[in-house]
């Protein structure tokens, strides 16, 4: 395989979404190609690096930005203003899993250095490239929208979460909200949480009330046996749902009484999610979860967790 064309691109942290990320950016992506990995843990970094040519290893992720054009950074969530502030001061453009920062504060110091320096900074959150998700996007584009339920549900998770649910799931479900409703502005917001299996709160049930008077309705729950993930917005003239998992759509026409089921077409949301990065790079535009996308999420996030307490 050619190396010797396109962006080079570097990831920090190899853990189970780096190793992801690593995948699909040394074999899947078009016009950049995987250049370097990173991890405190030197020997996970190169366990993951040997499967793939010329991909070079370092413990220290600041040794490695002089090899590459832009990062990919998957590490724990406090320790993303540190790496991403960083990789910016080098001139590296930054897509940094979600959440984006531990604090909507840092979030905005981080938004603005990206600006500042004219690089593409992007948050993943992964969801905004369900396919189901865009065909709900382009069936409500016309609609007047009276309210919105999300729900987003799992088992506990076996591995120890540092995190509420909050910011382990709900995030990307507020994230869809401000997508879905881009020019409105929350005008205020309800919740309560349950802390069931771990010291922190595993379900958490949300009401946000729009200034444009929809309210929508969201639900995590992490310690629920199926794993469930599922969009309904009712509109003046139909309901329309989405199932996440299975990528299927169900429109309900109330003025017919007709219903529908909408097949879209499955992508790979991580490999569409990396494409979106590399090509807002290439052409100096916005990624479609841009940093002030991220910023909103998280302040949104933070005003739920807020009032649960």
């Amino acid at each position: 395989m050619k190396k010797n064309r396109g962006l080079r691109i570097g990831v920090i942290g190899t853990g189970t979404m780096g190793k992801h990320h690593a995948r699909v950016s040394a074999l899947l992506l078009d016009g950049a190609y995987l250049a370097a990995v990173s991890d405190i843990d030197e020997k996970k970094a190169q366990e993951i690096a040997s499967k793939y040519e010329g991909v070079c290893v370092f413990k220290d992720y600041k040794e490695m930005l002089a090899l590459v054009d832009a990062v990919v950074i998957v590490t724990p969530t406090d320790t993303h203003f540190e790496i991403c502030g960083e990789c910016l001061n080098a001139g590296k453009h930054v897509l940094v899993e979600k959440p984006f920062t531990k604090t909507s504060d840092q979030a905005q110091k981080l938004m603005e250095l990206a600006a500042e320096k004219n690089l593409v900074l992007a948050v993943g959150l992964i969801e905004r490239f369900n396919p189901a998700f865009q065909e709900i996007l382009k069936l409500i584009k016309k609609e007047k929208i009276i309210g919105i339920n999300i729900k987003r549900f799992s088992p506990f998770p076996e591995r120890i979460t540092d995190t509420n649910v909050i910011f382990d799931m709900m995030i990307h479900d507020l994230d869809l909200l401000y997508s879905m409703r881009h020019k409105d502005e929350v005008e205020g917001l309800k919740a309560e949480g349950q802390k069931v299996k771990s010291d922190k709160l595993d379900k958490v049930s949300a009401t946000i009330f729009f200034n444009s008077g929809i309210i929508a309705k969201v639900d995590a729950d992490r310690v629920f046996g199926i794993k469930t993930r599922k969009i309904s917005v009712a509109t003046e003239r139909a309901i329309v749902e989405a199932d996440l998992l299975t990528k299927r759509v169900y429109v309900r026409d109330l003025t017919h009484h007709i219903p529908s089921t909408h097949h879209v077409k499955d992508k790979d949301q991580l490999t569409e999610e990396l494409m979106d990065f590399i090509g807002a790079i290439k052409t100096n535009s916005q990624p479609t979860v841009c940093a002030e996308d991220g910023f909103r999420a998280l302040k949104l996030a933070e005003e739920v967790e807020k009032a649960c307490s």
